[in-house]
């Protein structure tokens, strides 16, 4: 496994030398991540809101039916994504809260995809949310972003930005979140046109507190319970939903205005599962929170006219932290990536339809909900030494508890989650 690791950088060599003979420009890297968007709420997965942008990404790309957060909440997932390493190995295993200076995050230090790809030449940016630290430390700028507009918190109100940071600098960004995402990516954007440029969008939709354009300080009831899940803000939701869509349009329209569109790969997914505010059934059994399905597997579309060819659907099994090495190795910059990333590429999957090898991917949130795992159509779940067993090609909604019919997968799975606790631990 560790000589497979060092394909990718043999490969980036070789392309390197090659776009440098031909005068090739290295292709941009946009990665949308809304915030918990579920599969069960976008019409590209039969939801029940239009999503038309969102939509075209996938007519025009590539969409994935088995793709997952590293994680059912924000700060791991988000960790594993700019790590490419399982969150556990930062010791990032639950929300950072930021109560006390305990919680450190992503120390200064670590290896990062923007590192790398700011090494390699590209001009970085985050806009929206971080989540993976609130020490000065821990900023984004110190962890491989030329820019960051946004705030280090799990949720926010979406008109109050007094805490919102400017780099290091704390800086009140007058406007409606969303926009103000959306504004300085399309900014970034137009003023980075000439070079390559890796560009993070950190949406704040559709977290809580559910706060449409409308829902001001000032126009709000004082008894509205803004972070009540239910038919209250079922329409505020879906606002929310809407809006990130269009934020969405905009950026692939800015890419066509700027004739960027064949030069840069946009990613779009979420951090997590649904919270649960669909009016109708949902498609996984769990929401945010949850090792089952609806927990972590999410939304997730990648557009690149002309390299990634229209309208595929991929049923491969994929997660967040894959980002990481799959993105330097189309970067072909030549830059050194971490040799010890736990993520896979799956660059020849996305542009050739190359089949991806078969592998285990472990989903851990001790200790709260214990450690998920899956291998090939098998999913388990232990926590506090009880197995839970299910066959998802057979099951999605994993309603029958396999785990006394077949002792020899319940055994042989447990003890691969054992090991995985054992060996991957912080600073491992």
């Amino acid at each position: 496994m560790r000589l497979l690791l060092h394909l990718p950088v043999l490969f980036m060599a070789a392309l390197s030398v090659a776009r440098a003979a031909s005068g090739e420009r290295a292709p941009n890297f946009i990665v949308i991540l809304a915030d918990d968007l579920g599969c069960g709420d976008i019409s590209l997965y039969d939801g029940w809101v239009r999503t038309p942008r969102i939509d075209r990404m996938a007519r025009e790309g590539m969409m994935f039916a088995d793709f997952h957060s590293n994680s059912s909440v924000c700060s791991p997932t988000r960790a594993a994504f700019h790590t490419g390493r399982y969150q556990q190995r930062a010791g990032i295993v639950d929300v950072i809260v930021g109560r006390d200076a305990s919680e450190k995050g992503l120390p200064p230090e670590t290896p990062t995809l923007a590192k790398v790809l700011r090494q390699a030449g590209y001009a970085t940016a985050l806009f929206g949310k971080w989540h993976c630290g609130h020490l000065d430390e821990s900023n984004p700028t110190r962890l491989g972003f030329d820019e960051f507009v946004g705030f280090l918190n799990g949720g926010a109100d979406y008109h109050r930005h007094q805490a919102w940071r400017n780099g290091l600098k704390v800086e009140n960004v007058e406007g409606y979140s969303t926009d103000i995402i959306t504004e300085r990516s399309v900014n970034f954007i137009r003023r980075n046109r000439d070079r390559p440029f890796f560009l993070h969008i950190g949406h704040q939709a559709v977290h809580n507190p559910y706060q449409t354009r409308a829902d001001t300080p000032e126009t709000r009831a004082a008894d509205w319970k803004q972070n009540s899940v239910g038919e209250v803000n079922r329409s505020r939701y879906r606002a929310l939903i809407e809006d990130l869509d269009q934020s969405v349009g905009r950026v692939l329209d800015t890419l066509g205005e700027l004739a960027l569109a064949e030069n840069t790969l946009v990613f779009f997914w979420s951090d997590n599962g649904d919270v649960g505010m669909a009016p109708r059934p949902r498609p996984y059994r769990g929401t945010k929170f949850s090792h089952y399905e609806g927990g972590h597997r999410v939304p997730a579309v990648a557009w690149w006219p002309g390299r990634i060819k229209a309208g595929t659907r991929s049923d491969a099994l994929m997660a967040g932290f894959d980002l990481f090495p799959t993105l330097v190795e189309i970067a072909g910059s030549g830059a050194k990536a971490p040799p010890n990333l736990d993520g896979i590429s799956v660059r020849g999957h996305w542009l050739a339809g190359e089949p991806l090898p078969a592998r285990d991917l472990f989903f851990g949130y001790e200790p709260k909900l214990g450690t998920a795992m899956r291998r090939g159509d098998w999913k388990m779940i232990l926590k506090d030494g009880e197995a839970q067993l299910y066959n998802l090609r057979e099951d999605l909604k994993e309603t029958r508890d396999l785990a006394l019919e077949k002792p020899e997968i319940t055994a042989a799975m447990r003890r691969a989650i054992e090991e995985f606790k054992r060996t991957v631990t912080p600073g491992s």
